[in-house]
């Protein structure tokens, strides 16, 4: 039995708690004060049609203690907050955070720790310590797995795959993600949604493209069939956690998903223009403004 440690009791970090603690894991969920004054000491996941299940997971607003693996299961603006909660000796922390930007700060603080890594789960946290999950299973790619992460997930139930180098692992993610989020974001909805526009479904398959070439000049192994596929089969009843976030008022991780494509592309003069107007509708549905220079 390993320790681990669970950074973000969102709808991911809670399920990820969950499932290390119900596969006898060693779990510390890392909380808010304001969340851990509410939390009743275990986690409840319900999965639909599925039987549900409880386990018991403690929880603390700091962790001091040594731990073996560090969850980090937060959004991209509350990396830097949520880091200063973090005292503990680590071994191996897997952050599982959309985009690219998070990796710099987390290697400037744990080094060669850092194993990247991308999660594929749908998941949404109903109250503190509840979670829904909406997706039929839950994988995680790594790159380069330790093998202590490894067991546990394998323990969990939770499959795990050695993804490649750093750049397939997230930019495989990210150029699915990117498309999907940003469509279904300015859509107000699911998939569906975005299939009944033609002008949003013209636009999301671009933008799969420019996040694909972008990828692939940022030494990514990507392949511009296979997105496309999983776009056109995925579920219409598909939803993103950016599409949630912005329908409540809140940009969420808008640029920790947007902008690698687009900085990716300026570096290597690859033209984005599908990103850029998805990203704008999405800004003007979040009511925030586009910083100057992004558009004319």
């Amino acid at each position: 039995m390993s320790r681990h440690a669970v950074l973000g009791a969102g709808g991911v970090g809670l399920a990820l708690a969950a499932a290390l603690a119900r596969g006898g894991e060693d779990v510390t969920l890392l909380l808010r004060p304001a969340s851990l004054a509410r939390y009743g000491g275990s986690v409840t996941v319900r999965q639909g049609l599925r039987e549900g299940f409880t386990v018991a997971v403690p929880a603390a607003a700091h962790l001091t203690g040594p731990i073996d693996v560090l969850w980090v299961c937060v959004k991209h603006p509350d990396l830097p907050g949520a880091l200063s909660t973090v005292a503990a000796d680590v071994g191996v922390v897997v952050p599982l955070l959309n985009g690219t930007g998070h990796l710099p700060p987390l290697r400037e603080r744990f080094g060669d720790r850092v194993v990247a890594g991308s999660i594929r789960i749908e998941a949404t946290r109903t109250a503190v310590g509840e979670v829904r999950q909406e997706s039929l299973f839950t994988e995680i790619e790594l790159a380069g797995p330790p093998e202590v992460v490894a067991e546990a997930l394998t323990a969990a139930g939770i499959g795990c795959t050695d993804g490649g180098s750093e750049a397939d692992v997230l930019w495989r993610k990210l150029a699915l993600l990117a498309p999907l989020a940003l469509a279904t974001t300015c859509a107000g909805g699911p998939l569906d949604a975005v299939r009944e526009d033609e002008d949003l479904t013209r636009l999301m398959l671009a933008c799969a493209d420019e996040a694909c070439a972008s990828g692939r000049a940022e030494g990514a192994r990507l392949d511009r069939g296979r997105v496309l596929r999983a776009l056109t089969r995925a579920p219409g009843r598909t939803r993103t956690s950016l599409q949630r976030d912005v329908e409540r008022g809140e940009a969420g991780e808008l640029d920790a998903i947007a902008g690698p494509v687009r900085e990716a592309g300026a570096r290597h003069a690859i033209p984005t223009p599908a990103t850029d107007e998805l990203v704008h509708r999405a800004r003007h549905d979040a009511g925030t403004p586009l910083p100057a220079g992004n558009r004319e």
